[in-house]
């Protein structure tokens, strides 16, 4: 079976969902915008070719809402990672008070990650980082979003910092900045406090990979 795949090194930005219309196993037949306010949501029509060769119409609706990058903060000499603490208003809605345990993360830009994550680390945690590490990207929802998650590692210093963190107040964030073992981290996913799946992706590769829990 041929598999493809993007390179590690490849941008998504530098494609754009919306101008594919066909490939061996994929026939577009029409995309109707439906929303094209904060992100676009639109209805594709597509003709999708079944592993037994029979042709299938199908639909979707997919929203695309651009790419994010996350950043794992991390003390070997302390065994500690940074958490942030911050309102999601669709996670109060089925419940609870709304507040999840994430790591630093935010839309790419300029479409450049690596950048994006330290801006987004100074930002939110007041934390000044070098150079973060790729580690890997993924999808965030497939079935029906088009975004992909950049992952990065970086260590930190708590003498390196410009400022408490919180976010921007203007584009509504109030953000708590937390300073946590690895060991506290991974009792808090295993009990369901981090219910945020990038942040428990971070922990489980520090936890593997960093401190070896």
């Amino acid at each position: 079976m041929k598999i493809d795949k993007l390179s590690s090194k490849t941008t998504p930005a530098e494609f754009d969902p919306r101008a594919r219309s066909t490939s061996e196993r994929i026939r577009v037949h029409s995309r109707e915008v439906l929303s094209d306010q904060w992100a676009t949501l639109e209805k594709v029509t597509f003709d999708y070719q079944r592993g037994d060769g029979r042709w299938q119409q199908q639909q979707r609706e997919i929203y695309h809402r651009g790419h994010g990058a996350a950043v794992l903060l991390y003390n070997l000499e302390k065994r500690t990672i940074v958490l942030i603490r911050q309102f999601r208003f669709p996670a109060w809605t089925l419940g609870g008070d709304g507040f999840l345990l994430e790591v630093p993360a935010g839309m790419i830009e300029a479409e450049n990650p690596a950048e994006t994550v330290r801006a987004e680390s100074e930002q939110e945690t007041g934390f000044i980082i070098e150079e973060p590490r790729f580690l890997f990207r993924a999808y965030a929802t497939p079935g029906s979003v088009t975004e992909q998650l950049y992952f990065y590692a970086a260590a930190y210093d708590s003498e390196q910092r410009s400022g408490a963190g919180g976010g921007l107040e203007e584009e509504g964030e109030d953000i708590e900045v937390l300073e946590v073992t690895i060991e506290q981290a991974v009792e808090w996913v295993a009990s369901g406090l981090i219910m945020d799946t990038k942040t428990i992706i971070m922990v489980q590769h520090a936890q593997l990979q960093l401190f070896g829990v």
